[in-house]
């Protein structure tokens, strides 16, 4: 088992798993200092949806799966929210995700973009608010959707940087997804 998607031209293995997985366990300590000292917490942008997007366009389904709740549980553990919240929401993004990976180039900015955005926004509003509200949290009249749209927003804008750094650093080469 050399390749965890034996397809690709530069198969995604275990090493560049593994570096991904550091690389978000690094952003997700960076994002959680950044936003306590900034007192910005909720509108910064999630790092841990592009990279799990990005192990699901280079490997297959359930190595996608596996990156996404391990990031979503370094989330979750560094950023004092529910714990399974964010790995549940990055897991059910990447499964959603997964089917159309071949469709488009998603390593050009200009879909990579409006996707990131989408996937966020959709996730923040279908996937985590029914299970706050379910579970009472946060309270009343806290209304989400401006945390939401701005955190999305800059999770899209910082993506195409990530994904540029992320290829730099698993040898992902140019190939089309």
């Amino acid at each position: 088992m050399d390749a965890l998607y034996a397809g690709r031209p530069t198969p995604f293995g275990p090493r560049e798993f593994v570096k991904v997985l550091a690389c978000g366990l690094i952003l997700v300590i960076v994002q959680s200092a950044l936003s306590a000292l900034a007192g910005l917490a909720g509108y910064g942008p999630e790092w841990m949806l592009p990279l799990a997007l990005y192990v699901a366009l280079r490997s297959e389904l359930w190595a996608a799966a596996l990156a996404a709740f391990c990031l979503g549980f370094f989330r979750d553990s560094a950023g004092g929210l529910l714990l399974g919240l964010w790995a549940l929401t990055l897991v059910m993004l990447v499964w959603l995700f997964y089917p159309y990976r071949s469709r488009l180039n998603f390593f050009s900015p200009l879909t990579l973009t409006p996707l990131v955005f989408i996937l966020a926004l959709g996730g923040y509003l279908f996937i985590m608010t029914p299970i706050m509200a379910i579970l009472g949290w946060p309270e009343g009249g806290f209304n989400p959707l401006p945390g939401f749209f701005v955190s999305s927003l800059a999770t899209a804008l910082t993506s195409p940087p990530l994904f540029v750094f992320l290829r730099w650093l698993t040898g992902g080469g140019s190939e089309r997804s």
